[in-house]
């Protein structure tokens, strides 16, 4: 796996092209260098909101050189140095990324991936949906704003012998011209981002016209138990409030960072800036064979999973559900945004 040198990333800053060097990227306009760090190109001006990016690097550092590279140790050692994941957590969490792939073949054959499409996959954490889109086309580019978690892609892609471009970025400041991919994936993203409006535009402007966005995420308002937290119908509680039960329930409130959306909410605004909706149902999920998840999770898939082929709970589920997708196509004409109403 290796960064593609074609002359494609531009300054997140200013937007002009940027120049490859050995160990970075130079931007001849206002000079500033983005560094190449384990051989990932760091296009970051700011981290994400719970490390800084000192302390960053210097986690993405510990599991690059401080444990066995293997895809599976260092997601454990991840976990192991994360203090902030309480351990009951920590197992599902660790399901999810090893659930990646099969989740995400089901999820890019909705969006119609083809050979001759150019692919984005924001947020791309361990590489799951990196892993599914090469088994149909060669163009894929994944970007996180961690480079912690990118390291560990990076080694997962390599096991797999999967070719991929990887970029540490923030999706508001992006390191790619716009109007470039034809299709981008965006799973569990709009809930860890700083803005969510202002990621919905930029998401916009990355894709051709006619492009296709597919999205995924946790619902707010989901009647059982929300995915991060295993807590019932927590979405429904003030915020305050809801912080303090996440803390005294969990030893850490784990939404603290977390923006809880909700599909009426998406729909409105991406409508506004020239995203309609191709498709939308509740989260359809494929569970791989190898039983990472704990059984009674399982047993709550595998129901939910049937529940949501019934047309009359499918709908239902979209709204009140633990979590919904969508496909947004762009339409061809451009148009600006209007701001945002709350869900």
């Amino acid at each position: 796996m290796s960064i593609r040198d074609d002359g494609l990333f531009v300054c997140p800053q200013c937007r002009d092209r940027l120049t490859k060097q050995p160990d970075n990227y130079l931007c001849s306009d206002c000079k500033r260098e983005y560094p190449i760090i384990f051989g990932i190109a760091d296009f970051r001006i700011r981290s994400d909101p719970y490390l800084s990016l000192q302390e960053e690097r210097a986690k993405a550092k510990r599991l690059a050189t401080e444990i066995e590279q293997s895809f599976s140790a260092m997601l454990d050692y991840y976990y192991e140095i994360t203090d902030d994941v309480p351990p009951v957590l920590a197992t599902r969490y660790k399901a999810y990324h090893y659930n990646g792939p099969k989740q995400a073949r089901q999820s890019l054959a909705r969006l119609g991936v083809a050979s001759d499409d150019v692919i984005l996959d924001v947020g791309c954490g361990t590489g799951g949906a990196l892993i599914a889109a090469a088994e149909n086309c060669s163009h894929i580019y994944g970007m996180d704003i961690a480079l912690r978690w990118l390291v560990i892609c990076q080694q997962r892609l390599k096991e797999q012998g999967i070719t991929a471009t990887l970029v540490c970025a923030d999706i508001e400041a992006s390191p790619f011209p716009d109007e470039y991919f034809s299709k981008i994936t965006a799973t569990d993203l709009l809930e860890n981002v700083y803005s969510v409006d202002k990621t919905l535009v930029a998401l916009g402007r990355l894709l051709k016209a006619d492009g296709k966005l597919w999205l995924a995420g946790s619902n707010k308002f989901c009647l059982g138990p929300h995915p991060s937290t295993r807590l019932w119908a927590i979405g429904y509680f003030p915020g305050k409030l809801r912080s303090r039960l996440v803390k005294r329930l969990r030893g850490v409130d784990s939404l603290r960072f977390i923006n809880l959306i909700s599909p009426g909410r998406i729909i409105r605004y991406a409508k506004r800036i020239g995203l309609y909706t191709h498709t939308l149902s509740p989260r359809m999920v494929a569970l791989d064979e190898d039983g990472h998840y704990p059984a009674i999770d399982r047993l709550l898939i595998k129901t939910y999973v049937v529940v949501a082929r019934l047309p009359l709970l499918r709908q239902l589920l979209i709204w009140v559900g633990p979590a919904f997708e969508m496909i947004l196509r762009k339409s061809p004409y451009p148009m600006e945004s209007k701001g945002v109403d709350q869900a």
